[in-house]
């Protein structure tokens, strides 16, 4: 089965159903039961805490329905694989070092991420293309 990490944002833009094809093509997988997306803890923090923000709190909600009731949708969590895959990342942003060590740890088949520094880094496959 394929494994693919969402970032933040990936997550987001699928609640909101404004995935562009190739990320979209990797959920679709997933909620065909063809692959699993893992959503780093990072990555869910950054999400409740824009929510808190923006007062989307239903948002966040449905996030974790989705995450309890799919089994194509699964948290990853920030363990000690994740902090044995972070000393390589390359990268200044530290969340954005978590999700790719994230990916790494997962041995994902690719980083679903419109995250510019992420893709240009080459250091982990990524899927996005609007």
């Amino acid at each position: 089965m394929r494994i693919y990490v969402a970032d933040a944002v990936a997550f987001l833009h699928y609640l909101l159903d404004k995935l562009p094809p190739a990320a979209n093509q990797a959920f679709k997988e997933a909620e065909e039961g063809e692959a699993v997306i893992c959503l780093p803890t990072i990555a869910a923090a950054e999400l409740l805490y824009l929510f808190e923000r923006k007062g989307w709190l239903d948002k966040w909600h449905e996030l974790l329905r989705s995450v309890e009731e799919l089994p194509c949708f699964t948290f990853y969590p920030f363990d000690e694989d994740v902090l044995r895959e972070l000393e390589g990342v390359g990268l200044r942003e530290l969340h954005d070092r978590i999700i790719v060590a994230t990916a790494r740890a997962a041995k994902a088949e690719a980083l679903i991420t419109k995250d510019r520094e992420i893709i240009s880094s080459g250091i982990v496959k990524t899927l996005w293309r609007s």
